[in-house]
């Protein structure tokens, strides 16, 4: 049942005698209120439950269900707990009093009462009902608003996440922890760190080649394809990607040599799976080759307010590419410069060997370069070993101007591997030399031009 919606205030009055009713009757009647009347606890508690009056006057002497039970009642029942009671009753002890005030009663009122006090009293309990319905719908406004605020920011937040998830695959969050930025939103311009990394280049061999052959869309689906089979394996080896270059890429690993070398041999895992599932589609394998160098880098925000990107500077850099372009040089899988092997743990428990001495242009030191060649297929590997000390040998003899002693070691090392491009390449090197002779100021380190 719903409460009375008329605008009088109701009130119910209850005494099982009938004077005392129709005292009360004149008394309240004709002051705007509702009065409603029962003569016993079991009409008080039907009448209570259907109209839901304002307040309640309630005799406590009456036969069957005396007050004190009405009280309890109507305090257990939700629809009719929060109605005030007040008490009217000829018993005088304290003890009664807090009775009916300890089962919720407002007030208590002893007979024979005076006109003047009921009237005052109901008024006074009336206003605090009154009150205490605008405070509790006030309450209740408040709540839902606060409802719809916390479930606006719930949305609000998860749409900032999201946002912020989405960047991430822009600028990546490992660049924000370096910058020490809990998220893109904390990003200014000028923002940059120092810290000593390893830094991977990677690039597919023969895409030019491969792209002509190519729509735009297959172009961009090739592309993907091998970059969600390698980029992971950067992830797993403490790596990340600091950005793609069309059909390579650029990582970071802030932890350890170890881990770019690791993560290189792990992509040319990636790459020989790749391949099988290529093969099985018909399509032709694909090679990768990767640089790596390790140095100090500048990592940062660079350009204007309208317009800001995440950019590391730093000759480590230009190096790690250049190392990268000589794997084609060389035909080698995973070129790394001598400060990369120097930070290995122990270099021993990768295979490797010496290739090359090169200097970038600008720069005055060169830089030895080493070639690992752990992801070669096991033939080529066992035949790298084989030969590496007669190659080695070769170079060093090749570095010293002893072209032809040079010559004997790159033939050695043909003779067991046919194959080696770079043992082939000093072998057409060195014959050039013996036969025009070598500038003054030849040194034997290649110029690397930087990009």
């Amino acid at each position: 049942m719903t409460e009375d919606n008329s605008t009088e205030e109701a009130i119910l009055l209850v005494d099982d005698n009938p004077t005392n009713l129709q005292v009360l009757f004149d008394t309240l009647d004709g002051r705007g209120f509702k009065l409603l009347i029962a003569k016993d606890g079991k009409a008080a508690l039907a009448i209570a439950g259907k109209a839901r009056p304002n307040l309640i006057l309630l005799d406590i002497m009456m036969p069957g269900i005396d007050g004190y039970e009405v009280c309890r009642q109507l305090k257990a029942d939700p629809a009719t707990k929060e109605i005030p009671v007040i008490f009217l009753s000829a018993l005088t002890d304290t003890k009664d009093k807090v009775q009916g005030l300890d089962l919720g009663a407002v007030d208590y009122v002893t007979k024979p009462f005076q006109p003047d006090e009921i009237i005052a009293r109901v008024n006074t309990h009336l206003t605090v009902y009154r009150l205490k319905k605008a405070l509790d719908q006030k309450n209740k406004e408040l709540q839902e608003a606060n409802d719809l605020l916390e479930e606006r920011v719930r949305k609000r937040t998860a749409q900032l996440e999201e946002l912020n998830t989405a960047y991430q695959r822009f600028v990546p969050r490992e660049f924000l922890n370096l910058l020490m930025k809990e998220s893109i939103l904390d990003v200014i311009l000028g923002d940059q760190t120092a810290q000593q990394m390893t830094v991977m280049f990677s690039d597919i061999r023969g895409w030019t080649t491969l792209s002509e052959q190519m729509t735009a869309q297959e172009s961009f689906n090739f592309i993907n394809a091998f970059l969600n089979r390698v980029s992971p394996v950067i992830n797993a080896h403490q790596g990340f990607i600091d950005n793609f270059q069309g059909d390579g890429m650029m990582a970071l690993f802030p932890q350890s040599a170890d881990d770019a070398v690791q993560a290189a041999i792990a992509m040319h895992a990636a790459v020989s799976a790749y391949n099988k599932d290529r093969q099985k589609k018909g399509f032709q394998p694909i090679g990768i080759g990767v640089g790596l160098h390790i140095g100090d880098l500048m990592l940062g925000i660079i350009g204007h307010a309208e317009r800001m990107q995440g950019t590391v500077v730093a000759d480590a850099v230009n190096l790690a590419s250049r190392l990268e372009g000589l794997t084609r040089v060389y035909g080698s899988s995973i070129s790394i410069s001598e400060p990369t092997l120097g930070q290995l743990t122990d270099p021993d428990q990768y295979k490797h060997r010496f290739v090359d001495k090169v200097q970038v242009k600008g720069k005055k030191d060169p830089v030895s370069v080493h070639e690992v060649f752990d992801s070669d297929p096991p033939a080529v590997i066992e035949l790298k070993e084989k030969t590496k000390d007669d190659f080695e040998q070769g170079l060093c003899l090749y570095y010293d101007r002893k072209f032809s002693e040079a010559s004997v070691k790159f033939n050695q090392v043909l003779e067991k591997h046919p194959e080696d491009r770079a043992a082939r390449i000093y072998l057409k090197r060195s014959a050039t030399y013996m036969v025009n002779g070598v500038p003054d100021d030849w040194t034997g380190v290649e110029i690397l031009t930087q990009k």
